[in-house]
C-alpha cells in the first residue's frame, strides 16, 4: 500500500511537471502572435513604412483604426467660418449624400455651416474631394474586397483627399471628423497638420446586432450604422432568427 501511494505521488508530481512545461513552451511559441512589443509599432501601406519608438507626437492622434502611415507636423489648422467641402469631379447621387452628411457632421463639431461646392478656388479653408474614378463607380453598391484606400493630405494652405473609389472617400472623410479638435480656452475649432496614407487592414470588418432576441428600435440602427461608417467597419450582420 505504501509503495502504490509513493507511485501515485511520483505520477502526480511527473504530471504537474510536465503540464507546466508545457504551458511555457505553448507561450513562448504564441506570444509573439498575441502580445505587440510596446516599444515598437510598424504602419505601412504600398511602399511606406513607418516605425517609430513611443512618439509622443504620433500617440495623440486620435483615429480608430489607427492610419497605416501618417506625417504629423507640429502645427494645427484652424477651422473658421467660410470652410468648404469641394469636388472636383460631379459627384454621384451617393456620394452627394456621403458629402452631405460629413459636412453635417463638421457643422455639428465647429459650430460652422460647412457648405458644398463644385467651383475650385485656392484658399487654406477648403477640404478638397479628387476620385478621379467617380464615373465608373455611378450605381455600384460597396462590396468586399474593392480598393477602400484614400490618401488625406492637411496643410497650411488647404486640405486634400484622394480616393480611387466612393468608399475610399468616405473612409478619408471619417479620418478627417476624427481629426476634429476643439480649444476649451478659445473656443477654437482645428486640426492637426497630417498626411496619412490609409487602407483598411482586413477585408471583413463587421458588428452583429441579434435583433430576434433584443428589440431595437429602427432608430437604434441607424444610430449604429452612422457609429461603423465612423468606425469604418463595413459589414451588418442582423440576426434575424
Amino acid at each position: 500500500m505504501t509503495l502504490l501511494k509513493t507511485l501515485f505521488k511520483i505520477l502526480s508530481a511527473s504530471f504537474i511537471t510536465g503540464f507546466v512545461i508545457i504551458l511555457y513552451l505553448f507561450y513562448q511559441n504564441t506570444s509573439s502572435l498575441f502580445f505587440i512589443n510596446e516599444n515598437s509599432y510598424h504602419y505601412d501601406v504600398n511602399d511606406y513604412l513607418l516605425e517609430y519608438k513611443n512618439n509622443s507626437i504620433l500617440t495623440n492622434i486620435n483615429v480608430i483604426p489607427f492610419p497605416q502611415f501618417i506625417d504629423k507636423k507640429n502645427s494645427i489648422l484652424v477651422i473658421v467660418n467660410g470652410f468648404r467641402i469641394i469636388s472636383k469631379q460631379k459627384p454621384t447621387k451617393d456620394l452627394e449624400l456621403t458629402l452631405r452628411r460629413y459636412s453635417k457632421y463638421i457643422s455639428l463639431l465647429t459650430g460652422i455651416p460647412i457648405e458644398i461646392e463644385r467651383k475650385l478656388v485656392s484658399s487654406k479653408h477648403n477640404l478638397i474631394i479628387d476620385c478621379p474614378s467617380i464615373k465608373s463607380n455611378i450605381n455600384k453598391y460597396p462590396k468586399l474586397g474593392e480598393d477602400e484606400s484614400y490618401r488625406l493630405n492637411i496643410t497650411k494652405i488647404g486640405s486634400y483627399l484622394y480616393a480611387s473609389s466612393s468608399t475610399g472617400i468616405i473612409r478619408g472623410l471619417s479620418t478627417f471628423v476624427q481629426l476634429i479638435e476643439r480649444d476649451i480656452s478659445s473656443k477654437k475649432t482645428y486640426i492637426p497638420l497630417v498626411n496619412i496614407i490609409d487602407r483598411p487592414r482586413f477585408m471583413w470588418r463587421g458588428l452583429v446586432l441579434d435583433v430576434s432576441r433584443h428589440w431595437m428600435p429602427v432608430t437604434v440602427i441607424e444610430r449604429t450604422l452612422n457609429a461603423m461608417e465612423l468606425s469604418k467597419l463595413n459589414v451588418l450582420h442582423l440576426h434575424l432568427s
